[in-house]
């Protein structure tokens, strides 16, 4: 893991009653807080993407509850809190053809970026002075 990404599991969830409540309890019951969360859905499942501090015991535990758990790198950003805030940021990833795969609030104005090429984002955002939020300062 890059120190300037966060480490995002994604958890595949059958579209049924109950199942995104199992989660949260397991991850609750071991003392894991959900820092942020998305979910994207279909008919018969969905993807719950969530961000934790302690992101290998979350694994672990989910693991252990049946869950199939994928791990993968974003970049958490703090944008702008004015309006074009986000637009700027996208710009900025668009000039330098960057494509954003996807992007999730998490709290007040810190956003999940899951790009092409995280590195070169990195390298933009800390060139443009946009905060990057890093998995110890969670």
């Amino acid at each position: 893991m890059s120190k300037n990404t966060l480490t995002q599991l994604a958890i595949f969830v059958e579209n049924r009653t109950g199942r995104l409540a199992e989660i949260c309890k397991s991850l609750g019951d071991r003392g894991i807080n959900i820092y942020g969360f998305s979910i994207a859905d279909t008919e018969d499942y969905g993807i719950f993407r969530l961000i934790c501090k302690r992101y290998q015991l979350a694994h672990q535990v989910l693991k252990e509850s049946g869950f199939t758990v994928r791990e993968n790198e974003v970049i958490c950003v703090r944008v702008p809190h004015q309006p074009g805030g986000l637009a700027g940021v996208l710009s900025s990833f668009s000039k330098a053809e960057i494509n954003v795969e996807y992007l999730y609030a998490i709290a007040d104005t810190l956003i999940i970026f899951n790009l092409d090429n995280n590195e070169k984002g990195v390298e933009l955002l800390r060139k443009s002075g946009i905060e990057i939020i890093r998995q110890e300062d969670l």
